[in-house]
């Protein structure tokens, strides 16, 4: 992913999601580039949509295991110790916990996968247009290219989860996670959170 592809997506990211900005009193941008850190850590390959040169949407997929991968690891890691020490950050702890909440995979699915579908988002203004839909038609092929036969998907009430359904992808695993964002915000605590697989032919 190039600069100006990071600083578009950075926006992408906290214009969607809160991504621990309020539990941890960090600003949204400075949140969505630790996460865009995490997202680059997994990401294998991406595909992305772009319109007169801006980034409108972009997707990737993890392939657990592999020697890019642990190296992408090793260091994403290292420069986000680094961001971590920011003084932006007012509780470092809260941030921690916010992303571990999103972590939900059982004990029985740990190691069920290949890898999983690591990002999908879409400019709010170009959704309902099959983009996505497009992307992720891609993105599992790029996947059965790498020998990959079966992607996790983790996704919410927050996301157009539907998506995957009419993509051919299976429910496996249904759960409530806490939503401190809708929290802090006095709405709803509790979301569903879903874990959909998606077998590679």
């Amino acid at each position: 992913m190039f600069l100006k592809d990071i600083k578009e997506a950075v926006n992408l990211l906290a214009n969607e999601w809160d991504l621990g900005s309020n539990a941890s009193g960090a600003p949204k941008k400075l949140c969505a580039f630790i996460y865009l850190l995490e997202i680059l850590e997994e990401t294998e390959k991406f595909v992305y949509y772009k319109e007169n040169g801006k980034l409108i949407g972009f997707a990737g997929y993890a392939k657990w295991n592999s020697k890019n991968h642990l190296i992408r690891k090793k260091f994403y890691g290292f420069v986000k110790k680094i961001i971590y020490k920011s003084n932006k950050i007012k509780d470092k702890i809260a941030l921690q916990e916010y992303q571990i909440n999103y972590d939900y995979t059982p004990q029985n699915l740990q190691n069920y996968f290949d890898g999983e579908i690591s990002m999908l988002i879409i400019n709010k203004s170009h959704r309902g247009l099959g983009i996505g839909k497009k992307m992720l038609q891609e993105i599992f092929e790029l996947a059965k290219k790498d020998n990959m036969k079966n992607l996790q998907i983790l996704t919410d009430d927050s996301c157009n989860y539907k998506i995957y359904e009419n993509l051919g992808c299976k429910k496996v695993y249904e759960t409530y996670i806490v939503n401190k964002e809708y929290g802090k915000l006095g709405k709803a605590y509790k979301e569903r959170a879903y874990i959909y697989e998606k077998k590679l032919k």
